[in-house]
């Protein structure tokens, strides 16, 4: 009798195991399948970085900011588990995420008409453009 318990024990226990093993091999999947999937958006825009030639200001400079922005996004949602695994791709596909937006942001020139804050005397703030600098150079 005691022999037939410790089997049925150990079955319930491999069961278990089984099942335990089959749920994680399942989130590590769904984990890696999501970031697979941001790694080829990553590619796709990065692409597109490659091929821009324009201001910070241009609606594509501002875009390509924003779709790169929500794939690190998708990446700080995707969950480990603990799984070294995951870690490591997911670590990698946000480098190239953070790539992609060090590169657009050499590619975006800086828009001639954007405004700099420019501390004057006393606590006083005024606003200037970077062509107000050039004329005063230019005055000097």
């Amino acid at each position: 009798m005691e022999d037939e318990s410790n089997q049925k024990n150990d079955k319930n226990t491999t069961h278990a195991n089984v099942s335990a093993d089959t749920a994680v091999e399942g989130l590590r999947q769904g984990a890696l399948s999501a970031i697979n999937s941001v790694a080829i958006d990553t590619q796709t825009l990065r692409e597109q970085v490659e091929h821009f030639d324009g201001p910070r200001s241009h609606p594509d400079c501002l875009r390509l900011e924003e779709e790169l922005t929500r794939l690190l996004l998708r990446l700080d949602a995707v969950d480990s588990f603990g799984l070294d695994e995951v870690r490591a791709e997911r670590r990698k596909a946000v480098a190239a995420v953070q790539s992609a937006i060090n590169l657009l942001g050499a590619s975006c020139a800086p828009d001639d008409r954007s405004l700099a804050l420019v501390a004057v005397e006393g606590d006083v703030t005024q606003l200037k453009t970077p062509s107000d600098d050039s004329k005063e150079n230019e005055r000097s």
